[in-house]
Parts: C-alpha cells; structure tokens; sequence
C-alpha cells in the first residue's frame, strides 16, 4: 500500500519534513528528560515514604 502511495508522489519533501519534525520533538523531550533534571521537584517525592502494609486507621 505505501509503496504504491510513494511511487506516485513527485516531492519527497513533506514526508521528510514530518520525519525531521517528529525526529526533532523526540531528541528533545530526550534531552529534557535526561539533561535538564530539576532534583528540587523529585526530592519531596524520593522523600515520601513507601508503606505496603494498610493502614489501621483507615476502616471501612
């Protein structure tokens, strides 16, 4: 099915355009992920602590 589509088109333009946009947005929220971490938003939350066992005071 696409290679009949890209064997008609004449300019391979738009669909490189689209890659290099989508390629673009990925390497960037990458790099935000990775690059630019803020440890002052993930401190609070590493803080918090991790309790498996139910509460005694929460009853239905």
């Amino acid at each position: 099915m696409y290679k009949h589509f890209f064997s008609n088109l004449q300019s391979v333009t738009l669909p490189l355009f689209a890659m290099g946009v989508f390629v673009s947005a990925f390497l960037l929220m990458l790099a935000r992920t990775f690059l630019f971490k803020r440890t002052s938003d993930f401190d609070p939350l590493a803080a918090l602590p991790l309790n498996d066992e139910p509460s005694k005071e929460a009853k239905p």
